[in-house]
């Protein structure tokens, strides 16, 4: 609970921090969606989520098995506290966001406001790419301490495997992998990277966000809800959502404070097209 009320601390010192900014000056959640998707799935940010699938069968074939079973054996940051961090790294996502935009509303604070945008509308971008890819992928977690008897609370919802080849990649079966990428990490990730791009000066924001998305992430692996190579991928896509949406939060906050309308990023040409010399 010490992370819940760090968390809780953070969005009331930003939204306490002195600004000139007027509520109506806020960037909201919905503005600009459609530049930071072109900007999130176009050159060269689509080197990133290629690498985070390439990365994938080399880590599942020759890594994710033995880095388990470390963790099943020795356990040394305990089950419990993968445990803390499954509940912690579900409620941060949300805390965090809402708290500074709704927070920023209600000080009057502008750009406080517009930072919880940012991370609100990076967090919708990031659910629904990473839910598809569960759905596509269907890939099955590790078992609770290696143990296909242990149970848990999902029981029969989502299924479990020893085998960390076990992908389905049928959406239409509805067999209850869902594990790839892992939505924890990549949400965690991408409120982070958001604030950290939305806050360039703020070194602070990095130096506690990461870590904390590191111990969630491992938190992950230690629990035994996911493999090495569904934590992976699911830090990348965050880190380059959260970036890319926080950085263009940040150019339209400071735009409609000179009293200029806000920069636009203009949706990416296909690559193959602009290398021949077309349009």
């Amino acid at each position: 609970m010490g992370l819940v009320r760090a968390l809780a601390l953070l969005w009331i010192v930003l939204a306490a921090m002195p600004t000139a900014a007027r509520a109506d000056d806020v960037v909201q959640p919905w503005e600009g969606l459609s530049d930071s998707l072109g900007e999130v799935y176009g050159w060269p940010n689509t080197l990133a989520h290629v690498g985070a699938v390439a990365i994938t069968p080399p880590l599942v074939f020759d890594v994710d098995r033995p880095v388990q079973d470390y963790f099943q054996r020795h356990n040394p940051l305990s089950n419990s506290f993968g445990h803390v961090m499954l509940w912690v790294g579900g409620l941060a996502p949300a805390l965090v966001p809402g708290g500074l935009y709704f927070g920023g509303l209600s000080a009057d604070n502008g750009e406080t406001a517009s930072a919880g945008a940012a991370v609100l509308q990076a967090e919708a971008i990031q659910f629904v790419m990473v839910t598809t890819l569960k759905w596509l992928t269907d890939r099955a977690g590790p078992y609770p301490e290696g143990n296909p008897r242990a149970r848990r609370w999902h029981a029969g919802v989502l299924r479990d495997s020893r085998d960390p080849t076990d992908f389905d990649f049928d959406p239409t079966s509805l067999s209850g992998g869902m594990r790839w990428p892992s939505g924890h990490t990549a949400s965690n990730v991408t409120w982070v990277a958001a604030l950290t791009a939305f806050y360039p000066d703020r070194p602070w924001i990095p130096a506690i966000g990461y870590p904390f998305a590191a111990a969630v992430a491992i938190g992950m692996i230690e629990g035994d809800y996911h493999w090495l190579s569904d934590v992976i991928p699911g830090a990348i896509f965050g880190q380059v959502i959260g970036w890319v949406v926080g950085r263009n939060f940040r150019q339209a906050y400071d735009a409609r404070q000179r009293g200029a309308a806000p920069p636009r990023t203009a949706l990416p040409r296909p690559y193959l097209l602009q290398v021949g010399g077309r349009f």
